[in-house]
């Protein structure tokens, strides 16, 4: 009996950890620690059988969540860094784009309306709120990902919208930057402050996956490869990295490292 308790707790608590990551499980998340600070990461893609060269159309997802290991509230977190592996490509040519100012105060319903042919992604925000007066409680929001521009240069615009009982709509912009090395795509988000000093971002969920057409070509808002050497029909590779930067300074960083399979053609 004490074994199937055990084994109860342990299904449970997985669950528990695969809720607040939108839907990731446990198997497939990392986990680093730092003064007090615990930040849990997953990754995946979607299908795990690629072309050695050239690209095939992919769905990614991302999602992380942050604790404490003691009874004080966890940081705030300040920005969020997610890099793709340089074998995968966001690809945007002929994509239309949204203009941030049709999604910053608006349902989620009205941002579909607003920019649905610049749809390329959902997901999940939670964030721990402890207003004066009251008991920390979470606020789940609905996350819209958006192909944009900021600055000049390409962004996704990550819409959060959240119901009662402390209604929200606020974007996340990640800056979507060329690196070289390991990873070759960077996506730099700022995180906005939520219900001012009084809350904080404490799990995320972002899923991409887009396909459209360009000039008569069926395209992908994610593609990839398999970094599989000739002579081998699979590889383990550095799949995504996430770094975790906070008001208070720590910084934080995870790497996810999965398997792919080459697809005969």
């Amino acid at each position: 009996m004490r074994g199937r308790n055990s084994a109860k707790t342990a299904a449970l608590a997985a669950l528990a950890l695969a809720v607040a990551l939108g839907g990731s499980t446990l198997a497939w998340a990392e986990s680093a620690s730092e003064d007090g600070v615990r930040v849990t990461f997953s990754a995946s893609i979607a299908p795990r059988k690629l072309p050695r060269t050239g690209a095939a159309p992919v769905g990614v997802q991302m999602g992380g969540r942050i604790t404490s290991l003691d009874k004080a509230n966890p940081p705030i977190l300040d920005r969020i860094i997610l890099e793709i592996n340089r074998n995968g490509k966001l690809q945007r040519a002929g994509l239309s784009t949204c203009p941030l100012r049709k999604i910053r105060s608006i349902s989620s319903a009205g941002a579909r309306r607003a920019c649905r042919a610049a749809l390329i992604g959902r997901g999940s925000v939670t964030s721990r709120v402890s207003l004066p007066g009251q008991g920390p409680f979470a606020s789940n929001g609905n996350l819209l990902a958006f192909n944009g521009r900021h600055k000049g240069r390409p962004a996704i615009f990550a819409q959060v919208a959240s119901g009662a009982p402390l209604p929200l709509t606020y974007v996340i912009i990640f800056e979507v930057k060329k690196a070289k090395g390991t990873f070759g795509t960077s996506l730099v988000g700022t995180l906005p402050s939520i219900a001012s000093q009084y809350g904080y971002i404490s799990a995320f969920n972002l899923s991409l996956r887009r396909t459209y057409r360009h000039h008569g070509r069926r395209m992908s808002y994610a593609s990839a490869a398999c970094p599989a050497p000739e002579g081998f029909t699979e590889a383990n590779f550095s799949l995504a990295r996430v770094e975790y930067e906070f008001t208070d300074g720590r910084d934080i960083s995870s790497v996810i490292v999965r398997k792919c399979k080459v697809r005969r053609r």
